[in-house]
């Protein structure tokens, strides 16, 4: 009952998934990311039976067909109906290997007959050794198809022994080998690598289905620096039989995995991209993957991604899919130096009946294989070969059975990164454990289990919403341990909020944080607009700044439905000034009455900071790059921004790093400044220095907010009145005379709004760093600010076009962690024309007078 009323979408059995249920057209590829739609690639009409040989090896005879139908443009060979053996077969380009319904290729187990040595990778480290039963290089267009059977050799045969015995450990084998010394063909019992069965390599529209691989010696299928491929209807019978990946997709794109069997030895459905060093050098991601209506029997994960990661996982998804058997669902493993890791990662509507753990996440590994550095601690510095984990998105899962639902050990110094798991029914011995994640979500999870204890250590970021254990009487509870304090947020949900708790965690209407920091706000015909930086992929130790420009809306001010990224990151071009990686902060948005034009302002923290400016016809976009600015050659900090609605001209507020704060005139097309400018607050090194300009109207009367200059660590807000933009600036002193921290109740101003209908103003605030609140940690930043900044000079004006810079490398460290940031909400009150600001812990606008 539990599951029929958590899951409003079917999700498949084992009874119909599978080659059993392939359909004769490739259905439409949808996917959360561009995904081409592929196609079966076209052979000449031509085709050539070969005549196999009834004892001995037809190695020479299928080979010559080939390379003569290839000669001659290509075709169909084809397998005839019979038990025949091979050794290494070639495909070439345009070449169609059909194996019909009813033979059987057995492949040999002896060395000779996979000499000489071809290029290939080995567990992500290129090689010359035995490649493939059967292989291809550098060819397009090239098919295994038919309902054959491929057979490999017993595992006490040559190839195995040799390999078992001297090349297990491929990186202590290779050394600091260049590749062209990197040849083992075990001649002379020297070391030797397994032959993958199917193993295309720098090859472009590949075609595997309908036929059934057993006892392979080692992974099956596995593309290797491949384009467009399409594997399905294939069946994978090797459990129990060598060191057997069933299908593995490394280090190439746009694959289709479909109506697929798997029974193996070791992982499934596997992501995979390059190891360590060799990896990192090469870069190839995997990417652009749909796996679909396929099954897992037994192996050690589902679907996996890893332990070769050097270059990259991205836009992975798998769904409706079936696991009976494996001993985890959702694996996810690597060590420290393979570098790489993996992103979007895509799961939904899958069963699965497991032995291990259904969410399983290890980034150790073994001291076997990872020596020292497969110890949790000391955290290491990050560096090129730290890999990478973060932004997994599981959905519509029923596990039937398991041991522990999650267990993640990621690093401290990369945590395990944006994970959420949704609409979950399981049965589990344990709940499981956590160390070292940044933002993990469970939602809507019924969970059946003894043991409801969640064990949580060096995690932040931590949210469980309407997570229950069917066992009534023995409710979900958290475990901490290690040094660290961690906070796990547990209610229910859906939840609708009724007031303002400020500085509490903020969830929009689909349960997710609201991120929209640096923000601004506005109120158009009963709606309300909330625009900021989504700071979702901002954990520790990843690169990311700010991805994009977040909007949210709301009619009751309490309540906010996602609207999505109104601005996009540049996900592709490390030098675009909208690259995440870039530190863009605090967008503002104007509408130009006379070009009928959205204006966006963004600050750039590039040495001395610059601005990027964007328009667009609509408010929520699409926005178009227009120009990157430093007005007047002036470096840029935070700034505000304002169109007058009386005289329809526009002004800017930037802070000149970290000397003053400079009020410039646009021009007509809000799109520059004019010459018209003036200074203020001159002279002020930090913490005293003004930013974060927060400026607004009261009776006729302007205001403006100013914070001290401190990084994210809050400090003491001041206010300042005045008449005329460009004219004295009157010192109203601090408005949250009440905060003895001296901290603006440990958060920063960054927008003001007047509630429609009420007297009544609102103080929007960022808290950037909330696990600050309650110490004296600001108090201390801002006298170390002090001292360092004694003899700080202004940035010099600087006409020149501003560049940008690849801030890949730069990591995110914990003073600029703000994924969980929260915001502070808070009424003004005006006392004598001077706006305060007091705190409360709960409020509701309906308790102030119209």
């Amino acid at each position: 009952m539990a599951s029929y009323l958590l899951h409003a979408v079917e999700i498949p059995t084992k009874n119909n998934v599978g080659p059993s249920f392939m359909t004769d057209t490739i259905g439409r590829i949808d996917a959360p990311f561009h995904m081409p739609q592929l196609q079966r690639p076209q052979f000449p009409d031509r085709k050539m039976v070969v005549k196999m040989k009834k004892r001995g090896l037809s190695t020479s005879d299928i080979q010559n067909v080939i390379d003569k139908l290839a000669d001659d443009g290509g075709g169909t060979v084809v397998i005839p109906c019979g038990k025949w053996k091979t050794g290494r077969i070639i495909l070439k380009s345009n070449i169609n290997l059909e194996i019909q319904e009813g033979a059987e290729l057995e492949f040999s187990g002896f060395i000779k007959d996979y000499l000489p040595v071809v290029f290939t990778r080995d567990e992500g480290i290129e090689i010359y050794s035995l490649g493939a039963f059967i292989y291809a290089c550098d060819a397009e267009n090239v098919a295994i198809t038919g309902k054959g059977r491929i057979i490999g050799p017993s595992t006490d045969c040559e190839i195995f022994r040799i390999n078992k015995e001297k090349a297990l450990h491929i990186e202590k084998v290779v050394g600091d080998k260049l590749l062209a010394e990197r040849i083992y063909d075990g001649i002379k019992n020297a070391e030797v690598f397994l032959p993958k069965t199917i193993a295309p390599i720098n090859c472009k529209n590949v075609l595997i289905e309908g036929v059934t691989l057993d006892q392979g010696l080692y992974w099956n299928i596995v593309p290797q620096y491949c384009e467009n491929v399409i594997i399905r209807g294939v069946t994978v019978t090797s459990f129990g039989h060598g060191r057997t990946d069933g299908i593995d997709v490394e280090s190439s794109r746009n694959v289709l995995i479909e109506y697929c069997s798997l029974d193996c030895s070791d992982d499934c459905y596997t992501i995979k991209s390059g190891r360590g060093e060799d990896g990192v050098k090469i870069g190839q991601p995997s990417e652009n993957i749909v796996i679909r209506y396929s099954i897992a029997n037994r192996g050690a994960g589902g679907i996996v991604c890893g332990t070769e990661t050097a270059g990259g996982i991205r836009n992975v998804y798998m769904h409706d899919c079936v696991f009976d058997g494996t001993d985890q669902a959702f694996r996810f493993k690597t060590l420290r130096p393979r570098g790489g890791g993996a992103e979007q990662i895509y799961i939904e509507r899958v069963r699965a009946r497991l032995n291990g753990a259904a969410f399983y996440c290890n980034m150790l590994g073994s001291i076997k294989w990872g020596g020292d550095l497969a110890k949790r601690f000391p955290a290491r510095k990050i560096d090129e070969f730290t890999p990478d984990f973060r932004a997994i998105k599981i959905n519509d899962v029923i596990i039937e059975d398991c041991c522990n639902l999650i267990d993640v050990d990621a690093l401290p110094e990369r945590p395990l990164a944006n994970v959420c798991i949704s609409g979950i029914t399981a049965n589990c011995k344990s709940f499981g454990k956590m160390r070292d994640v940044s933002s993990f979500t469970i939602k809507n999870a019924r969970i059946t289990t003894v043991d409801p204890v969640l064990t949580v250590d060096g995690c932040n970021g931590v949210i469980l919403l309407d997570v229950k254990n069917m066992d009534s009487n023995k409710p979900i509870q958290i475990n901490y341990e290690g040094e660290k304090q961690d906070s796990v947020l547990m209610q229910d949900y859906p939840l609708t909020y009724h007031s303002i708790k400020p500085g509490q965690l903020w969830l929009d209407t689909n349960g997710n944080p609201i991120q929209a920091h640096g923000f601004q706000m506005f109120e158009k015909e009963g709606t309300y607009y909330w625009y900021g930086e989504n700071k979702e992929y901002t954990t520790l130790g990843s690169n990311v700044w700010t991805y994009g420009i977040r909007c949210y809306r709301s009619r009751d001010f309490y309540n906010w439905e996602d609207c999505g990224l109104i601005i996009k990151p540049d996900t592709v071009n490390p030098l675009s000034p909208l690259h995440y990686s870039q530190t863009l902060d605090r967008p503002h948005i104007i509408y130009n009455e006379k070009t009928g034009k959205y204006v966006c302002w963004i600050k750039s923290m590039d040495t001395d900071g610059y601005f990027v400016i964007l328009q667009a016809d609509d408010f929520l976009g699409p926005y178009e790059y227009v120009r990157s600015l430093k007005p007047g050659g002036y470096g840029v900090g935070d700034f505000d921004m304002y169109a007058d609605p009386e005289t329809g001209k526009g002004y800017v507020w930037f802070e000149r790093p970290h000397w003053e704060m400079i009020c410039a005139q646009l021009t007509d097309d809000f799109l520059n400044i004019t010459s018209g400018y003036s200074k203020h607050f001159v002279g002020l090194r930090p913490p005293f220095t003004r930013e974060a300009p927060t400026h607004f109207m009261h009776e006729g009367k302007h205001y403006l907010f100013t914070s001290g200059t401190t990084g994210y660590v809050p400090n003491k807000s001041l206010v300042t009145s005045f008449d005329d933009f460009h004219g004295e600036y009157v010192d109203l002193g601090n408005p949250h005379p009440a905060d003895k921290y001296e901290s603006s109740f440990f958060s920063q101003i960054t927008d003001v709004i007047k509630i429609p209908g009420k007297n009544l103003y609102v103080a929007l605030a960022d808290r950037w760093l909330p696990e600050l609140t309650d110490t004296d940690i600001p108090i201390r930043t801002a006298k170390n600010k002090e001292k360092h900044y004694v003899n700080h000079q202004p940035f010099p004006k600087d006409f020149s076009e501003p560049k940008t810079r690849d801030k890949r490398n730069l990591r995110r460290t914990k003073w600029d962690v703000t994924f969980n940031a929260t915001y502070v909400f808070l009424p003004i009150t005006f006392k004598d024309g001077v706006p305060q600001i007091e705190w409360l812990d709960e409020w509701k606008i309906e308790d102030y007078e119209n």
